[in-house]
């Protein structure tokens, strides 16, 4: 499985084998950038390509100031 971080116009920011270490990424962009929140997300792939489960947006992550 693959997790990749994009941003609002479809850039790929980062991506990781770890969804746990996607997630952390993904909360990091968010407290450096709090108005990126709406604008940055998550999505998995599998092998194949194909996208599995839903999307997580940035604002959907409870980030501590």
């Amino acid at each position: 499985m693959t997790y990749s971080i994009f941003d609002s116009n479809g850039n790929l920011m980062d991506a990781f084998d770890d969804r746990d270490a996607a997630v952390a990424a993904l909360g990091a962009i968010v407290k450096a950038d709090p108005q990126a929140a709406d604008a940055v997300f998550l999505v998995a792939q599998d092998e194949a390509g194909h996208f599995v489960g839903e999307a997580v947006y940035g604002s959907s992550l409870h980030v501590a100031a």
